[in-house]
């Protein structure tokens, strides 16, 4: 970048002032000048074609791997401001891939980061920007979606007999806010909520074979049981008499690949490999002798220099070749 705010690959046209706070995205990394975009309701992010260079209100990257429409930032009337990913290759924020098509709260000092490295910080003043240059347009290309992940999969234990027994509109309430109050656990520690699958909640780590994604989960499950708990035994979220809410965790880690469904309008992640199977199939071994969270031996391998584990032996999860050791999660050294 020039120092006088104009990126070799990034275009931005400044949009016309409101009355809104101005906030700005700051485009830039380690010695390198910065980038000031400026903005107030709203700031979209993508990639060119030809006729939308000069749009206002557009923060324009040259790479291929940016979609026409990559994300978008929105600042409401009490000056909050929000992330929306709509691209093919995903949007991520302090390095937390977002499920697409579902808004983010940002605050100030927090990264978003797009494409093959581009990141832009959100600061809440203004100063000075430039024009850019000409960039390449067309579809998106598509961008490796392999990594090595940690799939963290929480389960509420004896969910048939609740859905048998008690009252759904009563229980249907109670899992809603259960789940509401353990993806804000998972986003505290840097983690992406995939989906919801009726009793179980379905979350990820992205790292590589030596990271700190295994620790990251591991001590994120603790904290998630940690509020399953506190929140059996609050009412006001866990409100069906005669049934106790308990869960059960299983973290699994290895290579996955991960990719946006729902074509030009993304609406949720896929993510296919052995670790998503594994968590799911492991967490049903977990029972009051085992211990509520349970690993992989590559979990505990990652995570070893931070924390204890109790080997509970061999245990064939349906579907595998073969057993193989499951461990279960004791506590911080």
């Amino acid at each position: 970048m020039s120092s006088d705010g104009t990126d070799s690959g990034v275009r931005y046209t400044p949009p016309t002032a409101t009355d809104a706070q101005p906030r700005f995205l700051v485009g830039g990394a380690g010695d390198a000048p910065e980038g000031r975009y400026v903005f107030y309701e709203r700031l979209e992010v993508g990639r060119a074609n030809p006729g939308r260079e000069n749009a206002p209100g557009l923060l324009l990257v040259d790479d291929p791997t940016v979609s026409f429409r990559h994300c978008v930032v929105t600042q409401s009337a009490d000056g909050r401001c929000f992330l929306r990913d709509v691209s093919r290759n995903g949007t991520r924020l302090d390095g937390r891939r977002l499920v697409p098509n579902v808004e983010a709260e940002m605050q100030l000092g927090q990264v978003i980061g797009v494409g093959m490295g581009h990141t832009f910080r959100l600061e809440g003043e203004i100063s000075s920007f430039g024009a850019g240059v000409p960039m390449t347009h067309g579809l998106t290309a598509a961008s490796p979606g392999q990594t090595v992940a940690t799939v963290l999969v929480g389960d509420i234990r004896d969910y048939t007999v609740l859905v048998r027994k008690a009252p759904p509109e009563e229980l249907q309430r109670s899992v809603s806010m259960v789940f509401e109050e353990l993806t804000n656990g998972v986003i505290r520690h840097g983690g992406t909520v995939k989906e919801y699958q009726g009793d179980a909640i379905f979350s990820f780590w992205e790292g590589s074979l030596g990271g700190d994604q295994g620790a990251k989960a591991c001590r994120a499950a603790f904290e998630l049981d940690k509020m399953a708990h506190e929140i059996a035994e609050d009412p006001s979220l866990w409100n069906v008499p005669g049934f106790e809410l308990r869960m059960d965790w299983a973290l699994a880690t290895g290579p996955v690949v991960i990719d946006t469904f729902g074509g030009r309008v993304p609406t949720g992640l896929s993510m296919i490999g052995e670790p998503v199977v594994l968590a799911f199939r492991m967490e049903k071994f977990a029972n009051d002798e085992t211990g509520s969270i349970l690993v992989c031996p590559f979990t505990k391998e990652l995570a070893s220099s931070e924390f204890e584990f109790r080997d509970l032996g061999e245990r064939h999860a349906k579907g595998f070749d073969a057993p193989d050791h499951v461990f279960s999660l004791v506590g911080e050294k």
